[in-house]
């Protein structure tokens, strides 16, 4: 301790000559300041690595060539890198994880609705005989890049479950049904147009704007904008303007508890209010709202659930393309236009 206290109280002498001068100027100071400096410089560079610095400390390092420091410093770096990392992974599994927890629920909703409906099956087949596959428990715990492949591969067997679900839902509802070629239950295919094709099915789909995964309560006819839309089945218009994501949007109720929603329209030729018959001109194909081209965007509900609406119109699609080239589409636009005409003389 004496000696440590002993070489504090040295005083260290430093010349410094002046080449312009020729003098020569001494500075005496007490080691125990060299030793202050150091410490305060050896926390502030431990205080900037502690503090997320790690930029400056490498700097400070590199300029002093200690080798020694950078190399701890690129290291704390890389694991704080690879933390990241792990951390924003962690994050979007959860998110997947609470999307895939989301769809089940509506699978529980689905059944249900199958159950009241009588087309699935509430109890088992009387027979205590009961087993299964073994299920080999993992040797080893699964590393992030496992339950990433794993949640991708569940999800996508979710997706093609959920539209099997829904479809076979819409298909139950129909054949409820019976065979229906008019009234007031959606049957009609609702693109009077012999180039209009579907582009995009009901049910998950990657989102055309942002690309993310989102759910499609419809499916889209692509078409050239002012193509004649016409009503899927008897009904009422209930709304006939702009929505937030449809763009312009026509509504028609319908009995039993149907609705059908006809969205992206360049404009509605109905008002709210109005009868109209399946198959009348409602509106013209356009490319309003959350679109990237022009389409129909085509939705069936019932009690405002949505339904896949393809088994309720694809019998008569082939019927609509013929009428369509027959001329019936001019011909309900040619109508219009002269009822417009007519009514402004």
């Amino acid at each position: 301790m004496q000696k440590i206290k002993a070489l504090l109280e040295h005083r260290l002498f430093v010349s410094v000559a002046l080449t312009e001068t020729g003098g020569v100027h001494s500075l005496r100071f007490r080691s125990v300041w060299l030793v202050a400096v150091v410490v305060f410089a050896l926390s502030g560079w431990l205080g900037m690595i502690l503090a997320g610095d790690l930029a400056g400390a490498r700097l400070k390092a590199a300029i002093t060539g200690d080798t020694e420091t950078k190399y701890y410093i690129d290291m704390i770096a890389e694991l704080r890198a690879q933390r990241d990392a792990e951390r924003e992974q962690m994050r979007t599994i959860a998110q997947q994880l609470g999307v895939l927890q989301a769809r089940l629920d509506r699978f529980d909703a689905l059944g249900n609705k199958l159950k009241a409906e009588g087309t699935l099956l509430t109890e088992a087949p009387e027979n205590d005989n009961k087993g299964g596959p073994e299920i080999a428990l993992p040797r080893t715990l699964p590393t992030l890049e496992d339950i990433r492949q794993q949640v991708a591969a569940t999800s996508d067997k979710a997706d093609f479950a959920e539209a099997a679900l829904e479809t076979s839902l819409a298909m139950a509802i129909r054949s409820s049904l019976g065979t229906v070629t008019g009234g007031a239950i959606p049957y009609l295919w609702p693109l009077m147009s012999e180039r209009g094709r579907p582009t995009s099915s009901f049910g998950w789909r990657s989102d055309p704007l942002h690309g993310g995964r989102a759910w499609h309560a419809g499916m889209d006819l692509a078409d050239a904008i002012g193509a004649p839309v016409v009503a899927a089945a008897d009904g009422v218009v209930a709304y006939a303007g702009w929505r937030m994501g449809y763009g312009n949007l026509v509504e028609i109720k319908h009995q039993n508890g149907f609705s059908t929603r006809y969205g992206h329209l360049h404009r509605a030729t109905v008002k709210e209010g109005q009868r109209v018959n399946a198959g009348d001109l409602v509106a013209l194909l356009g490319n309003s709202g959350r679109s990237t081209g022009p389409h129909l965007h085509f939705e069936v509900r019932k009690e405002n659930n949505a339904l896949n609406p393809y088994p309720f119109v694809k019998d008569t699609r082939a019927e609509v393309m013929q009428q369509a080239r027959s001329g019936r589409g001019q011909e309900l636009l040619s109508q219009w236009k002269n009822s417009g005409k007519n009514a402004r003389r």
